[in-house]
């Protein structure tokens, strides 16, 4: 009888095989709030990750995610390895695309939860204009 489950080694083969793929490199920047002298609290991304290899995808798109109906609109979408620690409060600047380093990152808020494959993690994503 087949199983209808990964074993380990088509997980393992799969993760490598996607992984492979990933032709850009991204670090994710943690929100960190603060208050300023009005008590207001004020988003701050001060530090990055570590780099990260990803595959951005730059179609944009329109999904449906909650239960009553609303749809989130995406700029793009990226592919993380299935490894990666995200929060949906993070950013994601693109630092290298198809290998070569940009002049100017592209810097992205997450738009939707956490999309979990056998292979890898997919975030639809807005392009902020920093």
């Amino acid at each position: 009888m087949t199983s209808l489950f990964f074993d380990a080694d088509d997980l393992t083969g799969m993760r490598s095989t996607q992984d492979g793929h990933m032709q850009d490199e991204c670090v994710t920047q943690a929100r960190v709030q603060t208050a300023d002298t009005y008590n207001q609290l004020i988003d701050t991304y001060p530090v990055d990750s570590a780099a990260i290899i990803c595959g951005l995808d730059m179609r944009p798109g329109i999904e449906r995610h909650m239960p009553d109906g609303n749809t989130v609109t995406y700029d793009a979408t990226i592919r993380l390895p299935i490894a990666t620690v995200v929060l949906t409060t993070d950013r994601i600047k693109i630092t290298k695309r198809f290998g070569e380093t940009l002049a100017v990152p592209l810097v992205y808020e997450i738009m939707s939860p956490i999309q979990r494959g056998p292979s890898g993690l997919r975030y639809a994503l807005r392009r902020l204009e920093l």
